[in-house]
């Protein structure tokens, strides 16, 4: 992995002290940077890493959870009997390799999860344990879904009263859709508490633009591309994606697809054709359709927002409201309401959008899209000039 080191140690060392959220835009390599991390932990630590995306009940977010404890605890024999002892106590079996817990046991999860790690202090391993859980925003939307809101409650609660108790212990929640709009979703039908208070919140960004530009000169030179000046052709692909390490792998896998010759006049016809191809091999469109998603009835509002900053970017927030007002009449009744409204609640908007990786505030307090990439697509797509 090129580019990541410093931010690897930086969350190492904030996990000397606290939990962490750690949140991304897609195709950031958010997992990439995890992953990693639980292939090589500093020394005396286990670290189990699991994807639990997929999940959509506590009971086998538990079972995957002790499955994973067996092989991440299981640098010693003691360990792994102590383990299996203790899942045997709370009820569990085991069947072929697959860990389950009784159907009767599913009211009592709770119950069943906390046992759990109280039983943990009694592994005695001599180590930290570090749990990552990536896309976990997206398992509790699923538990929401298929179990109602106070399941996902209660493994937030429970979760987070486990922290306490186990100052040893670390959690990393993982997600590219944020942890905050499961949570509003949640405060919406009356949930009070703060379940992420003592973790610390930090983002993977782009790359910086040297380890941009090497990450490019090194696919280049692996895939053995004819280039007349590789740093100049690597800082290129590197400016025009952002910095993006998805999008400088594509850019470099289509020269070698093609068989081309990698000049900068290539790699800009490459990232143009990708911004306007109907296929959308970069998943662009992925923008713009999860609005609805993440905003709800304010997704319209959201929308014409994003197409006035594509248009007239960078804007105030003052600006912004004027130039949405010469829009109105294009809105949707209900972000009609809402642009109506006060306009503290388009700051909140706005602040969201920051959030969700959209939008970036310049020194004097201006917004614009957070990637130009983005920018540039959202222009081409409406037929603006830029």
């Amino acid at each position: 992995m090129i580019g990541r080191d410093r931010l690897i140690e930086r969350l190492w060392s904030t996990l000397e002290r606290q939990s962490l959220v750690l949140n991304a835009e897609r195709r950031m390599g958010k997992t990439a940077v995890i992953k990693k991390m639980a292939a090589e932990p500093p020394e005396g630590l286990d670290v189990l890493g699991m994807d639990v995306e997929g999940l959509s009940h506590p009971n086998e977010f538990t079972e995957r959870l002790v499955k994973g404890l067996q092989t991440s605890l299981g640098t010693t024999e003691k360990a792994k009997r102590q383990l299996g002892e203790l899942w045997t106590r709370l009820g569990g079996t085991e069947i072929a390799g697959i860990l389950k817990l009784p159907e009767h046991s599913r009211p009592h999860w709770k119950t069943v999860l906390e046992q759990l790690f109280a039983g943990l202090a009694e592994v005695d391993t001599g180590r930290r344990l570090v749990l990552i859980w990536d896309e976990l925003p997206w398992m509790l939307q699923k538990i929401i879904d298929t179990e109602g809101r106070p399941a996902a409650v209660d493994l937030l609660d429970t979760l987070r009263a486990v922290r306490q108790t186990a100052p040893g212990l670390r959690m990393v929640y993982t997600g590219s859709i944020g942890l905050h709009h499961v949570l509003a979703g949640l405060r919406e039908t009356g949930y009070p508490h703060a379940p992420l208070n003592d973790m610390r919140t930090l983002t993977v960004p782009p790359l910086a633009p040297l380890e941009a530009t090497r990450l490019a000169a090194e696919l280049l030179r692996g895939e053995a591309l004819r280039v007349e000046d590789r740093q100049h052709t690597a800082a290129l692909i590197a400016r025009l994606v952002d910095h993006v390490p998805y999008y400088i792998h594509h850019v470099v896998a289509t020269l070698a697809d093609e068989d081309s010759v990698a000049t900068p006049e290539r790699v800009e016809q490459i990232v143009a054709r990708a911004l306007t191809e109907p296929q959308d091999s970069w998943q662009l469109e992925h923008f713009r359709s999860r609005l609805g998603t993440y905003y709800g009835a304010r997704a319209g509002l959201v929308r014409a927002m994003l197409d006035t900053l594509a248009e007239h970017q960078p804007l105030s927030l003052d600006d912004l409201h004027q130039r949405l007002d010469v829009r109105h009449q294009r809105l949707t009744d209900t972000a009609r309401r809402l642009l109506e409204g006060e306009r503290e609640g388009l700051r909140d908007l706005v602040k969201l959008m920051q959030r969700d990786h959209y939008l970036e505030q310049d020194s004097d307090g201006r917004y614009r899209f957070a990637l130009d990439l983005i920018r540039r697509w959202w222009q081409l797509d409406l037929g603006i000039d830029s």
